[in-house]
């Protein structure tokens, strides 16, 4: 099964920010209208694609349709900007960037932080900015050398792009599966879009749910091009043990395993609510455009994302957590059964202990 590369690049290209995502929402709801797959917006903004064929357990998988930015808060050819999301302000100060303005792309440029205002900056643009516009880092949207696909916004979008491709596979293998993708939106400052999704109950929590994400591989001290990683947690909690076994059983032959707290995702926030979760991630590099020495483009293994799209599909044809955990387990009660009539209680009586 191959990647949908020039899909992939589409995504990719698209411009986003927290509660900018427009441009990805609408690319997400044509193209699930384009391969005949029914996709529905809550009254957040959020997303849900739902593929259905035979009859098969429901199982979801979720992504973010945002990456940090920054947002127009005064307009003019000297805006002033206000960062969205976890980008360190000395990479941004004196950055070159683009501004999206009414689907305009307009070049420019940060000069300084705003005194005394958090996260503010004074900029400079080629033309008039309105306020309300958004704007990211003058960076690829996507450039794919060797094994390495480079773009201004991996996290989390090359996520979006795999659920489409995953989508568009089960409906050209017309699959018996029943999958659930869910797109939400403003995760950088908060996951502002998933804890509306909770409250509205726009996903169950009876459906096991996969978060995809794009973590740190530096922080999380894993390797880019060894395989697509099993998140087991993040810096705020671990995450569900019976879906852990279960994306284990379904793994491709080259995966990793870790913990991977050098941030917090999704997935905490619907442990703490109450769903089955599970995670997956893309081991990435200069996380949010992190350079060694300044701001850069982010960039993943082609390598993993063909392993993470075949993981999502096994996981589609073998919806069953509790079957997994069931065998896991079960191994461990035949083990018990074997030993049990050894553990009979000692008698001390028959010991003399000298205890000081």
């Amino acid at each position: 099964m191959r990647p949908d590369i020039r899909l992939l690049k589409n995504v990719l290209n698209l411009p986003t920010a927290p509660f900018h995502e427009a441009f990805v929402s609408h690319f997400v709801q044509a193209f699930c209208k384009k391969i005949g797959v029914r996709c529905q917006q809550d009254s957040f903004g959020n997303l849900k694609a739902v593929y259905k064929r035979g009859f098969a357990p429901p199982v979801a998988f979720t992504a973010h349709m945002d990456h940090p930015g920054f947002e127009v808060v005064r307009g003019g050819k000297n805006p002033v900007v206000q960062l969205l999301g976890g980008v360190p302000e000395h990479y941004f100060a004196k950055a070159r960037v683009v501004f999206c303005d009414h689907g305009k792309s307009i070049k420019g440029r940060i000069l300084k932080k705003v005194p005394k205002n958090h996260r503010q900056f004074f900029a400079a643009a080629q033309e008039e900015i309105h306020k309300g516009a958004f704007g990211f880092f003058d960076l690829p949207g996507f450039r794919l050398k060797g094994d390495r696909i480079k773009s201004k916004a991996i996290d989390n979008v090359a996520s979006v792009a795999i659920l489409l491709n995953l989508l568009k596979e089960l409906r050209g293998q017309k699959t018996r599966a029943h999958v659930i993708c869910i797109f939400t939106r403003a995760e950088e400052v908060g996951f502002v879009g998933a804890s509306g999704l909770v409250k509205n109950r726009f996903l169950s929590p009876k459906v096991p749910t996969v978060v995809l994400e794009a973590s740190s591989a530096k922080a999380g001290k894993v390797e880019i091009g060894k395989g697509p990683v099993l998140r087991v947690g993040d810096r705020f909690s671990s995450f569900s043990p019976e879906i852990d076994l279960w994306l284990k059983k379904n793994a491709p032959k080259q995966f990793q395993r870790a913990l991977l707290q050098g941030g917090r995702c999704e997935a905490s926030l619907y442990v703490e609510k109450g769903y089955r979760v599970g995670c997956l991630a893309f081991p990435l590099g200069n996380y949010h455009n992190n350079g060694p020495k300044n701001y850069n483009y982010e960039f993943i293994s082609l390598k993993d994302y063909k392993n993470m799209l075949e993981w999502l599909m096994r996981l589609a044809k073998n919806p069953s957590p509790k079957a997994a955990a069931k065998k896991e387990y079960s191994a461990i009660d035949k083990i018990f059964k074997k030993y049990k009539k050894r553990l009979k209680p000692s008698r001390t009586s028959k010991f003399k202990l000298q205890i000081s």
